[in-house]
C-alpha cells in the first residue's frame, strides 16, 4: 500500500464523534462521512463503521498499515487516545478488494 498522498488541508483536522480532552483546539468535529479521523470503537462490543472491524482487529492492523493510527497524548500522561485516519483506512480496503479481484481473476 502507497501513504496517502492527499492534499492537506488547512484548518484544524476533522473528527467524528467525542473530541478528546484537551483536543478542542486541534479537532474540529464533523460527520463520519467527511471526518479525516475518528476514534476506535469501544473494547468488546464496539465495532469500526468503516469497516466493522474490532477494536484489537484495528490495533493489529495498525502495525502493519502505516499512518492509521495516531496516538494523542499530554506530555507526562500514561493514558491518551487513540485515533483512526480514515483516508487511510478507506485505501487500505480499496487496495485489499483490488487485490483480491486481480488474484480471482488470475484463475
Amino acid at each position: 500500500m502507497t501513504p496517502n498522498t492527499e492534499t492537506h488541508k488547512t484548518g484544524p483536522a476533522t473528527l467524528a464523534g467525542r473530541i478528546p480532552h484537551g483536543g478542542e483546539n486541534v479537532l474540529q468535529p464533523a460527520p463520519l462521512a467527511d471526518a479525516e479521523f475518528c476514534r476506535l470503537p469501544n473494547p468488546r462490543r464496539g465495532r469500526c463503521p468503516i469497516s466493522g472491524l474490532s477494536r484489537s482487529a484495528l490495533i493489529d492492523l495498525g502495525v502493519t498499515v502505516p499512518g492509521l493510527l495516531v496516538r494523542l497524548r499530554k506530555p507526562g500522561a500514561v493514558r491518551g487516545a487513540v485515533l483512526m485516519h480514515l483516508p487511510t483506512l478507506r485505501q487500505y480496503l480499496r487496495d485489499m478488494r483490488e487485490a483480491q479481484l486481480k488474484r480471482e481473476g488470475e484463475q
